[in-house]
């Protein structure tokens, strides 16, 4: 019993993790997408990031990548930023990540050198967040 116990809250330790990954991952290409472009600069920032973390899913993360990206462009165009950006913050409960989604989002803004007045509006939601 104790060892199913151990195996299940090793399996809930390493959803939690992905699910924070794939958060971080969202929040980065809805900034992508949040101008109403996208471009390569901030995708290449996105893409490096995230080819250097450790990926649990069956999902590869280049087709999640491609999904998302679809996902936020919709949020975008549908008005659902703050609610997109709200959910996806509620998934990442590490003090450091939620620290470090900051950074990854000022990176995705610089990236392209133009700041767009949605970017910024974004960034102070997940900023009232963290």
């Amino acid at each position: 019993m104790k060892f199913e116990q151990l195996l299940n809250n090793f399996d809930m330790g390493v959803c939690v993790e992905q699910l924070q990954k794939e958060s971080l991952l969202d929040l980065a290409l809805l900034f992508v997408t949040v101008d109403g472009s996208i471009a390569d600069e901030e995708l290449n920032v996105v893409s490096a990031w995230a080819q250097k973390i450790e990926w649990n899913s069956a999902i590869e993360i280049d087709n999640y990548i491609i999904e998302m990206t679809k996902k936020c462009v919709s949020a975008v165009q549908t008005n659902e930023i703050e609610s997109f950006i709200q959910h996806r913050m509620s998934h990442i409960i590490d003090q450091p990540m939620r620290v470090f989604v900051l950074e990854l989002l000022k990176q995705v803004i610089e990236a392209d050198g133009i700041t767009h007045e949605n970017e910024l509006k974004a960034l102070k939601i997940v900023e009232s967040i963290v």
